[in-house]
This record gives structure tokens, C-alpha cells and sequence, in this order.
């Protein structure tokens, strides 16, 4: 075993791969992976970029100079994975209820991990897909 060990050491000082031995636990996942992020505009059109640092720079897409005044014409922005889906918008806003509701109905209907950040009031409703779509509902019909 320590012959082995050894060699592994010797392998990663050089740069060369290493296979390490079989585990029982699932592989670990490259932070980042399959992880998007973008913004529904109040049109319903989607901008989408891979990883979570890209929101300034789609708005250019959009024509918006900035996140608060495209969240008061009812934007919502996300970031997605294989697994979970975050939703930030404007709590009373019908517009982002709106389209924040039809893509959970259709894009992330299948999740049942779902954050939705409210920005006016603050507030965060952590639920399965169908239970945050319900709660928004109900906010629309209020609206």
C-alpha cells in the first residue's frame, strides 16, 4: 500500500493523471457544472449564460442599464442546475409572477427543489416547484 502511495505522489508531482481506487460514493461534481444562470424579461424572452457571474453583463442583451430598474418592468432572474432552481423578482409585480409561474411550469416543473427570492417585501419561499407556482399564484390573483 505505501508503494502505491508513493507512486500516486510521484504522479501528481509530475502532473501526470492519477486513477485513484474504486469508491462506493457517487463522483464528485466539478464545482460550476451544469449550473446556468440568466434572466427572464418582462417579454417572456429568456437570456441565458453557463455559470452564475453573468447577470450585469446580459442585461446589455435586454437594452436595461441596470438589475433595479429592469426588476421594476418585471424581469426575474435565475440560476439553474440539474437539481435546483433559484428565482429572484419583484414579490407583487404581475408581470414577473407571471412568467416566473409559467417557467416553473414548464422549464422547472420537475424540480422539487425551488428558492424564490421576493424582493419587495423581502422574502424567500424555499419549496417544490408546484408549491412556489401555487404560492405565486395566489399573489397574481391578489395582484
Amino acid at each position: 500500500m505505501r508503494l502505491l502511495q508513493t507512486m500516486w505522489g510521484a504522479f501528481r508531482s509530475i502532473g501526470q493523471a492519477v486513477i485513484a481506487p474504486r469508491s462506493s460514493a457517487p463522483p464528485a461534481r466539478p464545482a460550476g457544472a451544469g449550473v446556468s444562470s440568466g434572466w427572464i424579461g418582462p417579454d417572456g424572452r429568456v437570456e441565458e449564460a453557463p455559470g452564475t457571474a453573468v447577470h450585469v453583463a446580459l442585461l446589455a442583451r435586454f437594452g436595461e442599464l441596470t438589475k433595479d430598474a429592469f426588476f421594476a418592468k418585471g424581469a426575474v432572474r435565475y440560476v439553474g442546475a440539474t437539481d435546483h432552481v433559484s428565482l429572484e423578482l419583484m414579490g407583487r409585480h404581475p408581470v414577473a409572477l407571471g412568467n416566473a409561474i409559467e417557467a416553473l411550469s414548464c422549464r422547472w416543473a420537475h424540480l422539487a427543489d425551488v428558492d424564490v427570492g421576493l424582493l419587495a417585501p423581502p422574502e424567500v419561499l424555499p419549496a417544490s416547484s408546484v408549491e412556489v407556482r401555487q404560492a405565486l399564484g395566489r399573489r397574481l390573483q391578489v395582484s
